[in-house]
């Protein structure tokens, strides 16, 4: 679906924030908008059941929201559209204002598609894996109250420890999440961004961009506590000295819907701005 023509979309799933009666009236005022507008409109868990096909997705919610659908849609080939609830909803590609006129330009053909890669965690326990997800944000491993020791390799080579709360490895699509708000860098290509978390002593000097085919490998060094290996802040397995973490670039990629309401850079610069202002 992505390039200069994309298909007029007829048929959409939705899903919605369940504890946020705004994103869940929303998604019943979208379905009949949509079906107004000539289209056909179900419930995400209809379309993931196989009761019926959809071109697209809506995700009404935050972050979260997104990130959950996203990762489901991903098995399926199917497109996901953001629309934000949340506070900040980095990802989120519209408002909730916006909302209608998104849905128009979506049966109109008049979007954009924008593939984004994804992290592959693997866990291993004694060269076993014991544990495999993918993260469209980031993998962090961390999770604990006590300083962790970590031993970085990349692409094969030892790099050295990171000591302090963790490491952080995110795609372009997390580095305006937890990436960030640990001092790395927006990427706006694909790329690994490598961010030592509250670092006290770090082989990394600074947050490393690397190029998203780049293997890194974490082996934990830590006896006094359990740290957990955490994908997009929604999924995570506790870890033990000596564990090696694996990541690579997944198989697995995840389309984004545009309806090019706002461009990229404005909608993060006024995102920036509003994080800092939630922050104060």
């Amino acid at each position: 679906m992505s390039g200069s023509h994309p298909k007029k979309i007829k048929r959409i799933g939705i899903t919605a924030r369940e504890k946020h009666p705004g994103a869940r009236e929303a998604a019943e005022r979208a379905m009949e908008k949509f079906r107004s507008l000539g289209g056909e409109a179900y419930p995400m868990e209809e379309a993931l059941d196989g009761a019926h096909e959809i071109d697209c997705l809506l995700a009404l919610g935050g972050d979260g929201t997104l990130l959950h659908a996203a990762r489901l849609m991903s098995h399926h080939n199917v497109p996901v559209l953001g629309v934000n609830f949340g506070r900040v909803g980095y990802l989120c590609t519209i408002s909730a204002q916006q909302l209608d006129r998104a849905l128009e330009l979506l049966v109109e053909g008049h979007y954009s598609t924008d593939e984004r890669s994804m992290l592959r965690a693997s866990v291993y326990n004694r060269r076993e894996e014991v544990w495999r997800v993918d993260a469209l944000n980031e993998v962090l491993i961390g999770g604990s109250n006590r300083t962790l020791t970590l031993e970085l390799e990349i692409n094969g080579e030892p790099i050295g420890e990171v000591v302090g709360d963790g490491i952080i490895a995110a795609t372009r699509t997390g580095s305006t999440a937890y990436a960030m708000s640990c001092g790395g860098p927006v990427v706006l290509l694909e790329s690994i961004v490598l961010v030592g978390s509250n670092s006290i002593s770090s082989a990394l000097l600074a947050p490393t961009v690397l190029p998203m085919d780049t293997k890194i490998s974490i082996h934990n060094r830590t006896k006094v506590t359990r740290p957990y290996v955490i994908a997009d802040g929604q999924k995570d397995y506790q870890i033990l000295d000596g564990t090696m973490i694996e990541l690579v670039r997944s198989p697995s990629t995840v389309q984004l819907i545009d309806p090019r309401l706002v461009s990229s850079f404005a909608k993060l610069t006024k995102k920036s701005l509003l994080r800092e202002r939630a922050l104060d």
